[in-house]
């Protein structure tokens, strides 16, 4: 079953990353992608409502003020995590991105050691120095396809990561320490997402003026599908928490990830496979050997 909900979760959250790398050339500043993402997380609150709807009926519905926490923790990060993403990808390769998002699994191994004391095995050691070293040569690979990568694009990459692995690691928190249901979980983080993401577009420091109407016209259908998509990859990973260790969990996520995003940017967005790519993507695998 663990299984399967790793495999649900990374091709919906492949399917999540080619619509949002197709529609990113009409979101590109912060106030759009805010309002863009506004939608999505409209409608997976929606999803989340009617999943539990049966529960709240039936009386079996369990609220606890750590799910809470957990999902102010999750909605925040996923506020950041989906705006810098979305920005990120206008910036460099596609697969570039894919692999600023292996840096939250440091993240949140670091949260996980110091949290829950999990151990970590030499192999494991070693395999997440082969994903480094993986990742480098995908950072070498993304500059001969898009050129010098920019301290803009330095900066989204991290803040992609680093929002990437907190928001990983607050569904650990949520699975050790709350005994609601993880349909919760997710209508809590899209609810935060939600009015976080209105706060950004509201406050938002520009003087940009965006035509809200003609955005959602030319977008609402690959919204419709990012939201399906969003829903499915986060639920199958908060659930998957029940079955693997963090270490091994999100380490196979993000090489899994990082295989799926260079071969659908091959695949479909011209970014041509050369000899340093098929060896990040080699030095990916074995990790993922390793961690087992």
């Amino acid at each position: 079953m663990g299984y399967l909900c790793i495999i649900i979760s990374l091709f919906s959250g492949a399917s999540k990353g080619f619509i949002g790398k197709k529609i990113s050339g009409r979101v590109d500043t912060a106030k759009k992608s805010a309002f863009v993402n506004v939608l999505r997380m409209a409608i997976c609150i929606m999803i989340s409502s009617l999943l539990l709807l049966p529960e709240i009926i039936g009386g079996s519905f369990v609220f606890d003020w750590q799910a809470l926490v957990f999902g102010i923790m999750s909605g925040v990060t996923l506020s950041v995590f989906v705006i810098s993403w979305m920005l990120a990808v206008r910036e460099g390769a596609y697969t570039l991105v894919s692999v600023a998002q292996m840096f939250g699994v440091v993240v949140t191994i670091l949260c996980s050691l110091l949290v829950f004391r999990d151990p970590i095995s030499p192999w494991q050691i070693l395999a997440i120095g082969i994903l480094i070293i993986s990742v480098l040569v995908m950072v070498s690979y993304s500059k001969g396809v898009k050129g010098k990568i920019t301290p803009k694009a330095i900066f989204l990459l991290v803040l992609c990561g680093g929002s990437s692995g907190l928001n990983d690691f607050s569904m650990k928190l949520f699975v050790a320490y709350s005994y609601a249901n993880v349909t919760l979980l997710n209508l809590l983080t899209f609810a935060i997402a939600f009015f976080f993401l209105i706060g950004v577009f509201v406050v938002d420091g520009g003087k940009e003026i965006v035509d809200t109407k003609e955005l959602f016209r030319k977008n609402w259908f690959p919204i419709l599908l990012m939201a399906a998509c969003l829903y499915l990859n986060s639920y199958f990973k908060a659930f998957s928490n029940n079955y693997f260790s963090p270490v091994i969990l999100y380490q196979i996520y993000q090489a899994g990830g990082l295989i799926l995003s260079a071969t659908m940017s091959a695949a479909f967005f011209k970014e041509k496979i050369t000899p340093r790519c098929i060896i990040g993507l080699a030095l990916a695998f074995v990790a993922i050997l390793l961690l087992k």
